[in-house]
């Protein structure tokens, strides 16, 4: 966790630092390596949100691009008390979740069904050839304009797409560029579907603003990138 309760404030791992977890209680210690992200461990007692990842570079970036008081919320089911931590979620009620380990099916339908109104951003830089496979399969020419969609035929033996098309909630490939990929659709048996780019700037400023998340159109400078990639 990037964050803890020290002296009542919420604050970020530092050197021989103690301090509260904010969800259960619990007390925590800094981890300041050399090696991980810093960040705050639970001292005697297991994470409290069984679904927590340990989190890379790659996530912090990310959470750090939306204020602090977002970042790490905790829900609580009022009937069952499971507790769990939204990476962010926005005061208009949406909640982003940064995922860069591949999930099981049955954990991503638990989590869409927890949180009900969210996104994923997911990491498309944590298989090797990811981008590689996708950039290959990518169409030089859009299928749809209004907004701007483009076929993709997967070649690779990764499951990125695959996965990643079954739940019911938005999902936004990072390749580690200026735009984002929507996952429009995927069919895993032809391996062919449909993605869309869109600026990170405009998805982060419409989760920021609460408004429906940008959608590109031709002229768009999220258009831009695309015959870049396509290459």
């Amino acid at each position: 966790m990037q964050f803890a309760n020290v002296n009542g404030i919420k604050a970020r791992p530092e050197p021989t630092l103690r301090a509260t977890c904010p969800h259960c209680g619990s007390e925590m210690i800094s981890r300041c390596g050399r090696v991980k992200v810093w960040h705050w461990s639970h001292i005697r007692n297991p994470h409290c949100d069984r679904w927590w990842e340990s989190e890379t570079q790659w996530h912090r970036d990310w959470k750090n691009c939306f204020p602090v008081e977002w970042q790490e919320i905790s829900h609580t089911d009022p009937t069952t008390r499971e507790l769990h931590i939204a990476d962010v979620k926005n005061p208009f009620g949406l909640v982003v979740e940064f995922q860069h380990s591949r999930l099981k099916p049955e954990e991503r339908e638990a989590r869409e069904n927890f949180y009900d109104e969210m996104v994923w951003v997911v990491d498309g830089l944590r298989g090797e050839l990811d981008e590689s496979w996708f950039n290959m399969g990518l169409s030089r020419t859009p299928i749809q304009k209004s907004p701007l969609a483009y076929q993709v035929k997967w070649w690779g033996q990764s499951r990125l797409l695959h996965d990643w098309s079954q739940g019911r909630s938005k999902v936004y490939i990072d390749f580690g560029k200026d735009h984002l990929w929507r996952l429009v659709l995927f069919d895993p048996k032809r391996k062919m579907g449909a993605v869309g780019p869109i600026a990170k700037s405009a998805f982060i400023n419409d989760c920021m603003n609460g408004t429906y998340i940008h959608v590109s159109e031709l002229a768009d400078e999220a258009a831009e990138p695309v015959a870049e990639s396509s290459k």
